[in-house]
């Protein structure tokens, strides 16, 4: 299991081997180097990680209480593949939370929190228009700002977890629809407003109709549309 890597970022002081894999096996999935219905075990993990079957076993089994690994009858253990109930459900989850966070945020956020929203957002405009991986990643930067800025630690935790579970399949992602690259900056730039004018009911029903869109736009792609 080569595709599986530890991390380059040179913050390992002091983690456990357990969060160290668990990080790994995480990348590889939301990189698309581990695909959806392929098979993970605790021996190649710890394989390709030079590690212990014991944290390696229990780094999988933490992404299996998030959703991004799922029991297989023959296989074992493989990456979560999203089907429409999967993905109805996870959405259905989302808008609530993502909704609430947008709320909390414009309750919560500090001023320096709700400027970075901008200048995120900033960014994102400034991608070139084909780079859909930067979009991808620059989209989970200015949600993640969100939660930071709506400080409720169990809150912005769940949410995290969704996160990682909806990463699990790029080939399904929004952007890859036409026209929501555009839609996504739009709804990201009147979700920004509301929070940063300290709206919290517009924040939180513009969240919640910016999830809606998401999901049809992947359950479109999904279904070929």
């Amino acid at each position: 299991m080569a595709e599986i890597k530890r991390s380059k970022k040179g913050n390992d002081q002091g983690r456990s081997l357990t969060d160290l894999a668990y990080d790994a096996v995480r990348s590889a999935i939301e990189k698309g180097t581990l695909k959806a219905g392929e098979r993970v075990s605790e021996y190649k993990v710890a394989a390709a990680l030079k590690i212990s079957r014991t944290p390696a076993r229990e780094c999988l089994l933490r992404l299996q209480g998030e959703g991004l690994l799922v029991s297989h009858p023959r296989r074992g253990l493989v990456v979560a593949s999203v089907d429409r109930e999967f993905l109805k459900e996870l959405f259905v989850a989302r808008e609530v939370l993502e909704s609430a966070a947008a709320r909390l945020a414009a309750w919560n956020g500090s001023g320096p929190e709700l400027e970075e929203l901008a200048f995120l957002l900033e960014k994102q405009r400034a991608l070139d228009p084909s780079d859909n991986d930067g979009m991808f990643e620059e989209n989970k930067v200015f949600h993640n700002q969100i939660y930071r800025a709506a400080h409720n630690r169990f809150l912005s935790k769940a949410l995290l977890s969704l996160q990682h579970v909806i990463s699990t399949d790029r080939r399904i992602s929004s952007l890859a629809y036409k026209g929501r690259r555009e839609a996504i900056l739009d709804e990201h730039q009147k979700l920004m407003e509301a929070i940063t004018r300290r709206d919290p009911e517009s924040a939180a029903q513009l969240a919640a109709e910016h999830i809606r869109a998401s999901y049809n736009a992947r359950l479109a792609l999904m279904e070929g549309r």
